[in-house]
């Protein structure tokens, strides 16, 4: 058995003291390690899922740019369409228009030639009647100063 003087039981149970100290101290490292360790992966953890959100909801936006920029697309070619739709229509109008006016002029110019003919035939048949009349006055006028001779 080993004997010890009282400095001596002093110093060892200071030095027991110490290393229960010691390794205290080292049990309190190791928790404080795994503890930062544990909130560094949480910590992690968020961020990817904080990321993950991010790129989520930059994807949607992103389809919804797309969608948005397809209808407006859609919406300005409908527009492109609608006029010349309409400028197609109106060149067809138009054009009917002045086939109508043609038609028109070409029946007036028809109205006219025949209203010419009509009245140059008019005039004929006055001409060749007045020439009738006077024959007939004349020949009338021959035998009623025959009939004023006789007598």
């Amino acid at each position: 058995m080993v004997t010890f003087q009282g400095g001596q039981v002093e110093r060892l149970s200071e030095e027991i003291e110490r290393e229960h100290e010691i390794r205290n101290l080292k049990e309190t490292v190791t928790a404080l390690r795994e503890a930062l360790e544990k909130q560094k992966a949480g910590t992690a953890e968020e961020v990817a899922l904080a990321v993950a959100e991010t790129q989520n909801e930059v994807r949607d936006l992103k389809g919804t740019i797309a969608e948005m920029r397809d209808e407006l697309e859609r919406r300005k070619a409908a527009g492109e369409e609608a006029v010349q739709k309409v400028v197609a229509q109106a060149a067809e109008e138009n054009r009917q228009l002045q086939s109508s006016v043609q038609a028109l002029r070409d029946q007036l110019e028809k109205e006219k030639a025949r209203q010419s003919e009509v009245e140059q035939l008019m005039r004929r048949t006055h001409r060749g009647e007045t020439a009738e009349l006077e024959k007939t006055i004349l020949r009338i006028r021959a035998e009623m100063e025959a009939g004023r001779g006789k007598k």
